[in-house]
């Protein structure tokens, strides 16, 4: 992802990503390759911060109305309604519904 995103934004003088603190975003490799790419700016978030990381409240809505005590006989059931609640419903008030690709 980040080799596409400098390929796209390459004649951007910084490129600012805002990111939670999972793992991979910390990884040694990542690290690396953010000090051999300078114009890559990262502000990591606090640990959890609901109010800051708006996927958060996507993924407490899923689990209000999806996943928690659901009737699903099968897995397949319940990955059709996640994959469903995914496509039509945006974390981000007034935004584009659905999934997007970068």
């Amino acid at each position: 992802l980040l080799k596409r995103l400098k390929a796209t934004y390459r004649r951007a003088k910084t490129i600012t990503l805002i990111v939670d603190n999972y793992i991979i975003h910390k990884s040694r490799e990542t690290e690396r390759w953010l000090k051999e790419n300078p114009k890559f700016r990262v502000i990591y978030q606090p640990v959890y911060s609901p109010r800051m990381n708006h996927v958060e409240r996507l993924w407490q809505a899923l689990h209000d109305t999806i996943t928690r005590n659901h009737q699903c006989r099968s897995m397949w059931q319940l990955l059709k309604k996640v994959r469903h609640f995914m496509e039509t419903v945006s974390p981000f008030p007034g935004g584009k519904h659905g999934l997007a690709k970068v």
